[in-house]
């Protein structure tokens, strides 16, 4: 008899007041949805010295210690990757229920914008991508919620607005549509009304759910740069 594994919620941490907050909000998701927590910490290729892996164990094992004072009963995980962040997360990602960020960390600094690592692992993840911008790690969770479903140009987007209705309906929270083509145009207006129907079909509590539909921009950072003042922002 075969037994099924379940996904854990993958965390990436590299020290930033941001990727702590993250962790703390990827704590509750875990223990609603009864799954491991796991913490990655992603160091460069090149730094095989043991100084940086032994802070990279001491950055995992003061959040773990966090997460453990806080009460929160959840199975944690942790590892120590090299490579490229977005790279490994991305990889990382492939087995993971849902993979989650800070908006901003230690890489979004010099020439790179705030939001930029976010932004491009939302692009390169195979799973949903939640970036958290909640300032405080301990502070709860706020009315501002938006689950953005990133669409391309497949005739179909059936499982991308599913998967963005399973995770609005999770939260309570409102549908951002982000398609390829104008906000006015027959396939975008289309995308609203599978989106209302799809809705209305699943449940009539969250038939008042709030959906808007609007081009997608050509660089996510700007819509994190935007969004502020947004607790949780989900990617499908």
């Amino acid at each position: 008899m075969s037994t099924s594994v379940s996904k854990p919620i993958v965390v990436g941490i590299d020290g930033s007041k941001a990727a702590l907050g993250a962790a703390f909000w990827a704590a509750d998701e875990a223990v609603n949805r009864n799954v491991p927590l796991r913490l990655v910490h992603v160091v460069d290729t090149h730094d095989h010295e043991d100084t940086v892996v032994a802070e990279a164990g001491r950055t995992l094992q003061a959040v773990s210690d966090d997460l453990n004072a806080s009460g929160q009963q959840v199975k944690i995980e942790t590892d120590i990757l090299q490579g490229d962040p977005v790279d490994v997360l991305a990889e990382v990602s492939r087995s993971a229920e849902l993979v989650c960020v800070g908006w901003k960390g230690t890489h979004d600094s010099g020439p790179g914008r705030r939001g930029s690592t976010a932004a491009r692992l939302a692009k390169a993840a195979q799973s949903t991508v939640a970036i958290v911008h909640r300032r405080h790690a301990r502070e709860r969770v706020g009315p501002h919620r938006w689950i953005v479903a990133v669409l391309d140009d497949q005739p179909d987007p059936q499982a991308v607005l599913q998967r963005a209705i399973d995770e609005a309906t999770l939260r309570d929270a409102s549908i951002l549509a982000l398609t390829p083509w104008p906000a006015e145009s027959e396939r975008s207006e289309n995308v609203g009304a599978r989106l209302e129907s799809l809705v209305s079909d699943r449940e009539r509590d969250h038939a008042d759910m709030q959906i808007a539909v609007l081009p997608r921009p050509g660089d996510i950072t700007n819509l994190l740069a935007q969004s502020a003042d947004i607790d949780q922002l989900v990617i499908a």
